[in-house]
């Protein structure tokens, strides 16, 4: 499929059976056909502020804020959930210099996940003037309780 012309892009239904090696099929997608980034080309992508596949949930919150006219350049953002698929793409997509050639949000971004302590996310948000849940089991960790 990686060389079939009629094959515009492909995606990998996560998650994967435990004995199904995820990077291992993720990589096997050329990276120009890989519709959620997950390539690690994708992600160095990404990462440098380069063009490429973004996953489409952190695509689809990038152009909500910049469609409804929401400033990042300076804000502090918090974004409640760190995976690979939703909440690194938004932090990357918010943290980077807008000039470059993905243009990024320019904002402070601090990321909370479900080991931060409920006490240090209320903190955090008090501090964020932009909050974007991408996890919602963040805060959630009764480990500790």
């Amino acid at each position: 499929m990686n060389r079939d012309w009629r094959v515009s892009g492909l995606l990998v239904q996560l998650p994967l059976p435990e004995h199904i090696n995820e990077r291992a099929v993720c990589n096997a997608i050329a990276p120009e056909k890989d519709v959620d980034g997950f390539h690690i080309v994708n992600i160095g992508k990404l990462c440098l502020d380069q063009r490429s596949m973004v996953p489409a949930t952190p695509a689809a919150v990038w152009e909500i804020i910049k469609r409804a006219g929401i400033e990042t350049v300076g804000k502090n953002v918090l974004v409640a959930g760190r995976s690979k698929n939703v909440g690194m793409p938004i932090a990357m997509l918010l943290h980077t210099d807008r000039n470059h050639e993905r243009p990024g949000g320019d904002a402070t971004v601090t990321i909370a996940h479900r080991c931060t302590p409920r006490e240090r996310l209320e903190e955090l948000t008090s501090l964020a003037d932009i909050i974007i849940a991408a996890d919602l089991s963040v805060g959630n960790d009764t480990r500790n309780d």
